[in-house]
């Protein structure tokens, strides 16, 4: 290792740590790193990592200063590397480099209306271009369709014919194609990632990476005293009410919005919630240490038909540190949650309780579940990172009898011998089942939750049973029936949004057979809920369903009569 990588090394190492002798040499190599030149992409994206890290969790204000100045300089670097060098940081997110990823119609509508002129179809390494020829005819007029057809000139010369001679990518102009086609939106996103385009981004300018994406944050949270890693109670702290949550001003929350998308795609990632974010449904908190956690609401035509959803994100004295979702259902919400990889030194479990008390302040849920994708069912990165025992540590618990078996046997071998460390074919059966976290007020036994999954699959019975298959017409039928049922025979006076939600829940509704018997208020309060569901914020849905408590028992009662019925989602 030359002089320069064992710097950076040196940096690596000394980054979490937080004496005042630590201080002490982050400052040092921080200077000496900063007059080096860096040839080895290695170690150049080794230092990148370090000196976010300090930039999220510094000392003082002198190592922020420092750390800041640093990533400054990334751009020349990376400019300054030898082009083979440069090309093993494609796909890293960092200033000055590219990227490539296949996106969905969303984010890439988003990208190309906010990098024009940085983004691009790289065309050899998208896997489904052939399938244009087949595509294109739904989007462009029928006396255009024979330059498609076998012997014609095909859709490369088709593109550049379809320019006209105006200065436009072929992804604008397949953007335009799009817009202008008249398909509903569902359809135009199934059509555009069925082609499985490779969207290429260079990564130029302040708003377009990893290395420059702090937002505008004050005054900056000092880490002199370490960091949060213990001496809480988990529990207690989710608990705890938040009283700093409050609807984010529109600029705010735009911007809050851009910032996710940035940090998602910089990352060859997406997000429904953020590809579909509603300016209009972001609640912002600052609980402190630099803290700001996000919640982000999804437009009323894209939300899930059920859950109540909210993504969201975290920035740690302004620094995009964690993202994740929370689908709220009767009281259960089950978690996603992803710290980038940059910050899982820090105080990723503080953080999470952070996450959950917000939560809780703006859903109220009981209990929290944790999906076994999170905990590494066919997710080797979950598996490798011990994730079942970051949870288990917090207090998430097994619920199926043969797994938490197996974890009480894997504690007691840890408990004889701290230096045992379970093998990855423990961690696979230790994650086949969900874990729970149950709150002050939680169900005693949260295996036996409803789930969003087993409604479905009632609405699809339904359907095929009453209807033959006929969903416009079990549609009509259902929003009739409901109509009558919950007094409102004007809904279709209500704006767009409502009534589509109106007509989507409806279905579920539908499945209740007594509706129409039931107490006056508990026929009201459905109807509120029903209209809800497509209001400007998802926020005031998803507490009215969460205190429906006969809607609630009745799905329960027919999801139990439902044969074969496993209640895994």
């Amino acid at each position: 290792m030359n002089r320069s990588g064992a710097l950076v090394a040196a940096l690596a190492a000394v980054a979490p740590r937080f004496s005042g002798e630590d201080r002490h040499a982050k400052l040092g190599l921080l200077v000496q790193l900063a007059e080096s030149r860096i040839q080895a992409p290695a170690a150049l994206l080794r230092l990148h990592e370090a000196l976010c890290f300090l930039q999220a969790y510094p000392d003082d204000g002198a190592v922020l200063a420092h750390a800041e100045q640093a990533l400054g300089t990334f751009p020349a670097r990376i400019t300054r590397l030898r082009p083979s060098a440069r090309a093993r940081l494609h796909d890293s997110g960092v200033a000055a480099t590219t990227l490539d990823y296949p996106f969905g119609l969303a984010m890439t509508r988003w990208l190309a209306a906010r990098f024009p002129r940085d983004v691009e179809i790289d065309w050899k390494k998208s896997r489904g271009a052939e399938r244009l020829d087949d595509a294109l005819p739904l989007l462009i007029a029928q006396a255009e369709e024979d330059a498609l057809s076998e012997g014609g000139p095909g859709w490369r010369r088709w593109l550049r014919a379809a320019k006209g001679g105006r200065r436009l990518t072929d992804l604008r102009l397949l953007m335009e194609l799009l817009e202008r086609s008249g398909l509903p939106e569902e359809t135009r996103e199934w059509l555009f990632e069925s082609l499985e385009l490779s969207i290429r981004w260079r990564l130029v300018g302040p708003a377009a990476s990893r290395t420059l994406a702090k937002l505008p944050s004050s005054p900056p949270f000092f880490h002199a005293d370490g960091l949060k890693r213990v001496g809480f109670s988990f529990v207690a702290e989710v608990a705890r009410p938040l009283g700093s949550i409050r609807p984010a001003p529109r600029p705010l929350a735009e911007s809050v919005i851009e910032s996710a998308r940035v940090a998602m795609a910089t990352r060859l990632r997406e997000l429904h919630a953020f590809s579909h974010a509603n300016p209009d449904d972001v609640l912002v908190a600052d609980p402190g240490r630099g803290l700001r956690i996000a919640l982000i609401g999804v437009l009323p035509q894209f939300r899930l038909p059920l859950e109540g959803y909210y993504a969201f994100y975290v920035l740690k004295n302004g620094v995009p540190v964690s993202y994740g979702g929370g689908w709220e259902l009767f009281g259960t919400l089950e978690i996603g949650l992803n710290v980038f990889e940059s910050f899982r030194q820090g105080e990723s479990a503080f953080i999470f309780s952070q996450i959950l008390r917000a939560y809780r302040q703006v859903l109220g849920m009981r209990t929290v579940v944790v999906d076994r994708y999170q905990l590494g069912h066919d997710n080797p990165e979950a598996l490798r990172s011990g994730a079942f025992y970051f949870y288990h540590r917090l207090g998430f618990r097994p619920r199926d009898p043969a797994v938490l078996s197996a974890s009480e046997a894997e504690h007691a071998k840890i408990a004889q011998d701290p230096s045992y460390r379970s093998p990855l074919s423990i961690l696979r059966r230790l994650a086949v089942a969900e874990m729970y976290l149950t709150l002050p007020g939680g169900i005693a036994k949260p295996e036996a939750r409803l789930r969003a999954s087993q409604v479905a699959l009632l609405v699809t019975r339904l359907v095929a049973r009453e209807f033959d298959g006929d969903r416009r017409v079990a549609t009509r039928a259902a929003t009739a029936r409901v109509a009558r049922a919950l007094g409102v025979p004007r809904w279709r006076a209500w704006p767009p949004d409502e009534r589509r939600a109106f007509e989507r829940l409806s279905l579920v509704a539908a499945l209740i057979p007594d509706l129409d018997r039931w107490p006056a208020p508990d026929r009201r309060a459905l109807a509120r809920i029903l209209r809800a569901k497509g209001a400007r914020s998802e926020r005031p849905y998803a507490r009215l369903l969460g205190g429906h408590r006969r809607f609630r028992t009745g799905l329960e009662a027919l999801v139990a009569a439902s044969p074969g019925e496993t209640g895994v989602r």
